[in-house]
């Protein structure tokens, strides 16, 4: 099988950071049949083609004098005699091979195809010899999709036949027609022929992306035939460039139109244009219209066209029909594509059918973490025996035994990580093996029961829902926000080892460091909590992390006067009111022991780690500080990212620079998230077997808490680096209280794609302005960063290309961000900090990276303001890490604070020339855990309603200043608050001035004026 590995450096990809591109490669792809890769094909070009399937005793004299004479080196007259011979016997199948191979030695590969395809139609059954010329000599013309049909004609007439099953599988998906390589896969798996390239395939088909080179050399080759532009359209496609993917498929529709795959991503086309483009997509929508007017019945046994379907009824808000679609899909495609499984879950929760959107979502996380286990095998240099047994497990659950069999066999070659228990299990499989010989169990296929869809009952009319959102921009005025750090004393940076510029750095300290912003002295300036990570992991030999008191805007580094002395290895700060006391305590995520820092109240800090029964030395990224379990006492819930030791004893060197760079994730195993409940007596019990339902540990950055999905009780979205993310629910058991990880069937989970992302940074918002909260998610280098809309309930959707932000994230490596609105003009901004973690020596990709800042435009898309309009900072480039909003110099203007590797931390001064004035709210709960972690505010300003939400965990590493930040956009007041507290009481308010902070009390009649804003 022709089959190539191109590596790459953790790209977006079918199987990153491994790419695996199966492709038809020279062997297939010579210039004449002369140079063929098996013993079978023509001998060199100087010589005559030698007649491996000699011609039994002819009938006829002309035949035997033709071989004569080609044997012996007389071609022009064995030509001649085979053209008599053909005047007498024109159906002569022998006759026709032999002209064939004539017309090849000559080059004429055209007619030389006429000829052997005479030859096949003359005989009843032709050889394989003869099928297998034909099939070349199409191929050296580049005349793919006719050699395709005759290796299927070669299957049906030869079942037994290897070598063009191999060759179908690398044609067919070098030219994007995954789906025709899946059941000759199956054949030779089952044959126990599979390769491990066959057998990553087959572990999702439809991940394996077109070959580029191949489509433009059979486009050079064979102009006349279009349809290899299907396979760069898909890539197009692949690429969100939908307007590509219009142009380069109209002329191939006009010369091809029985060619339904072309047709059906065309029309895919057309639907997103329409859908993602508001403000013009009128052209698009007639066009859809007239595509679909031209629709056949062929049509009903394509799954990429039911997918079409479901996607269209989706957007006009009919998921009963969207459902049936979409389970269509699933059913004729065997359930092997996630994205069609993702969107069927989507479609059915959105229409209230959770029974069958919990089965579903069920076998969708099966296939997501077979999936995120073959990524892990790739990045492991497909050595690893243990990577490969958890593929093999991972495809047993989903009942497939002939690819576990087959997945066990490879294993037990495989040199690294060996597992003992390799030949039980194997004999296990083997057992379920004899047992069926049906590819996979469908049985759950079965249960969905679904009405069945025809494509008659289609209504293509319907005007699709957009949403859009009605503000305007504010008049072009300009952000500023200026760099002031140094100049106000907040003088930090990232300590590292002192070798880690000149000689690269490992994966532990490519992440750090943390800042917490934290008002620990309760003057209404807020302090900021930043961390160090210079020593060595799981030792208390790093710099201390630093505490710097804000003293009416200037900063003071307090850190010993405090008795904060953390020199744990930091990741993340958190901050929290853990024993409801009143005053901000810190909580240190490290590398080894997190450090609980108890605000004693006059100003300094005790650590009570010990003392409140908190243990473990994992890796914490992040963490929150909330009541999770709505009993009125803080618990504590870690982000763990890799396990063991083997991240900090394990060294990865850049191919180009030979410096230490940061290993892939996947070359470890992922710690499991941890979660602890604050008992009565001041304790905190491990709740991690309790609370946390089945799910795989995920390697976790961040994480945000919050009330999400618009249920009661506090969700905690957790980002997962490389594999999927976690969404826990707060449910209420028979058995008391657990949380239920349900990103999958909540559309969290994965990309719209279907792709576990290197998920890092968070941020939540409602920036649409449609009363719920949206997610976005920064991600690796040539992946795009994700913006998840809330379109109904508790149900999210990947719309990242549809509101404009995919483009611009394509060439970052994003790490913190937050919605912040920067201008009081009552609309939210999207701030982004970048970098990368290692210096690749790459020249497309940057290593330090500008940040990005994004303003709403009318219509819902984002738009990037230039780096020039915001200030140096952001012309400057930068190693980003965690991003924390707050009010450095409280004038009522939101402030953001960086973290940096090898510079200071910037502390970016908001300076836009703005008038119009913000109300800050703080929030004390007194029937929950005070912090008050969940509210929601509805504030009314003139005829503006603004939902906002006091979130936890917010991120990347970070803590945000604990408030709610009201823009008046220009107004005196706001006219209404109504707030929503944890505990379920609800309470409104008549006007407040503006340019002033306020908390309010639960229980107390309106929120109490604290200062106004300087």
């Amino acid at each position: 099988m022709c089959i190539g590995w191109i590596s790459s450096d953790r790209i977006n990809a079918p199987w990153p950071p491994t790419m695996l591109i199966v492709g038809i490669t020279t062997c297939l792809l010579g210039l004449t049949l002369s140079s063929g890769c098996d013993s079978n094909s023509a001998g060199p070009a100087d010589t005559p083609p030698r007649n491996s399937n000699r011609i039994e005793q002819p009938a006829h004299e002309h035949l035997v004098r033709a071989q004569q004479a080609i044997t012996s080196g007389d071609l022009q007259r064995g030509q001649q005699l085979v053209q008599q011979h053909l005047l007498m016997r024109p159906n002569d199948a022998k006759a026709w091979e032999l002209a064939g191979d004539l017309a090849t030695h000559e080059g004429d590969l055209e007619q030389a195809s006429e000829f052997y395809a005479t030859a096949i139609q003359n005989t009843q059954r032709p050889t394989l010899m003869v099928l297998d010329k034909l099939a070349k000599t199409h191929l050296a013309r580049g005349a793919a999709f006719e050699t395709l049909s005759v290796w299927q004609q070669t299957l049906e007439d030869y079942p037994e036949a290897i070598q063009p099953r191999f060759d179908l599988v690398g044609l067919a998906t070098a030219v994007g027609l995954n789906r025709m390589a899946i059941e000759p896969l199956r054949w030779l798996v089952k044959q126990r022929l599979g390769d491990v390239e066959s057998l990553v395939m087959l572990t999702n088909p439809m991940r394996s992306e077109p070959d580029p080179e191949t489509c433009r050399k059979l486009l050079a080759r064979y102009p006349s035939d279009l349809r290899p532009h299907y396979g760069l359209a898909r890539m197009d496609a692949e690429a969100f460039r939908w307007e590509a993917v219009v142009s380069r498929l109209q002329p191939v529709i006009a010369k091809h139109p029985d060619f339904l795959p072309a047709s059906v991503l065309y029309g895919r086309a057309l639907l997103a244009l329409s859908l993602h483009r508001p403000t013009s997509n009128e052209p698009w929508t007639s066009e859809l219209a007239k595509w679909a007017s031209t629709l056949s019945n062929e049509m009903q046994s394509n799954p990429e066209f039911w997918k079409l379907v479901g996607q269209y009824h989706h957007s006009t808000n009919d998921h009963n029909l969207a459902s049936r679609a979409f389970a269509k899909a699933v059913v004729l495609e065997q359930a092997v594509d996630t994205s069609s499984l993702t969107e069927l879950v989507s479609s059915l929760t959105a229409s209230g059918d959770q029974r069958r959107a919990d089965v579903v979502a069920k076998h969708l996380d099966q296939l997501a973490q077979l999936q995120d286990a073959t990524t892990t095998f790739l990045e492991r240099h497909s050595r690893s025996q243990r990577s490969a047994m958890l593929i093999a497990y991972q495809l047993v659950e989903l009942g497939r035994h002939w690819e576990a069999e087959a997945w066990t066999r490879l294993a037990k070659s495989l040199p690294d990580d060996p597992v003992v228990e390799i030949d039980r299990a194997h004999q296990a499989i083997l057992a379920r093996l004899g047992r069926t010989n049906a590819w996979q169990d469908e049985q759950w296929l079965a249960s969905l029961d679904l009405p069945e869809l025809d494509i008659t009952e289609i209504d293509w009319s319907v005007q699709q829902h957009e949403t859009v959102v009605e503000h305007t921009p504010d008049g072009g005025r300009p952000l500023r926000l200026v760099d002031r750090a140094i100049e106000l004393g907040l003088q930090h940076q990232v300590a590292l080892p002192p070798d880690a510029e000149t000689e690269g750095f490992w994966i532990h300290h490519s992440v750090g460091g943390g800042v917490g912003v934290v008002d620990y002295d309760l003057d209404g300036w807020p302090d900021l909590a930043l961390a160090n990570l210079d020593g060595q992991a799981r030792q208390s030999n790093s710099s201390p992390n630093q505490l710097f008191r804000n003293l009416s805007g200037r900063f003071l580094d307090v850190t010993a006067h405090t008795r904060y002395h953390d020199t744990e290895f930091a990741q993340g700060i958190c901050v929290g009111d853990f024993n409801s006391d009143g005053f901000a305590d810190v909580l240190d995520c490290n590398i080894g022991r997190n450090r609980l820092y108890r605000n004693n109240g006059d100003g300094t800090f005790g650590d009570v780690t010990d003392q409140v029964g908190l243990q473990g030395d994992e890796w914490t990224t992040s963490a929150v500080i909330a009541d999770i379990d709505a009993d009125g006492l803080a618990d504590i819930f870690e982000v763990n990212y890799c396990a063991g030791t083997r991240p900090m004893t394990q060294p990865c060197r850049s191919e180009t620079t030979g410096l230490y760079s940061s290993c892939p994730p996947l070359h470890f195993d992922a710690a499991a998230d941890r979660v602890w409940s604050l008992t009565p007596d001041g304790q905190f019990v491990d709740r991690r077997k309790q609370w946390l339902g089945p799910s795989d540990p995920g390697r976790g950055l961040g994480v945000i808490a919050g009330e999400l999905d618009e249920r009661p009780g506090l969700d905690l979205y957790v980002a997962n680096d490389m594999s999927i993310n976690h969404l826990w629910s707060a449910q209420k058991q028979p058995t008391g209280f657990g949380l239920a990880e349900v990103a999958t069937v909540r559309g969290l989970a994965m990309s719209g794609q279907s792709r576990s992302q290197a998920s890092m940074g968070m941020a939540v918002g409602d920036p649409d302005a449609d009363g719920d909260f949206d997610l976005f998610l920064t991600h690796f280098a040539e992946e795009h960063n994700t913006y998840y809309e809330q379109v109904s309930a508790g149900i999210w959707q990947d719309r990242t290309f549809a509101v404009g932000l995919l483009e611009p994230s394509l060439k970052m490596l994003g790490f913190g961000t937050q919605f912040v609105d920067l201008n009081n003009n009552g609309k939210l901004e999207l701030i982004i900090t970048n970098g990368h973690v290692s210096d690749t020596g790459r020249t497309d990709i940057q290593y330090r990276m500008r940040p990005q800042l994004f303003e709403l435009e009318a219509g819902g898309h984002w738009r990037q303001v230039s780096a020039e309009q915001i200030g140096p900072y952001f012309e400057d480039v930068h190693l980003g890490r965690a991003l924390a909003t707050l009010d450095a110099n409280r004038d009522g203007l939101s402030d953001v604070v960086i973290t940096q590797l090898f510079q200071p931390v910037a502390l970016l001064i908001n300076q836009s020339p703005v008038e119009a004035e913000s109300v800050d709210l703080l929030l004390t709960a007194t029937q929950s855990h005070r912090d008050a972690i969940g509210t929601i505010v509805q504030a009314t300003v003139g005829d503006d309603t603004r939902h906002h939400q006091l979130t936890a965990g917010d991120g990347y590493m970070c803590s945000n200043e604990r408030r709610i930040v009201i823009a008046t956009a220009g107004r005196e007041h706001v006219d209404s608050l109504q707030v929503r507290w944890p505990s379920g009481t609800v309470q409104t308010s008549g006007p407040i001035k503006s340019g002033r902070t306020y908390r309010w009390v639960e229980g107390e009649l309106a929120p109490t004026q604290l200062e106004r804003h300087e």
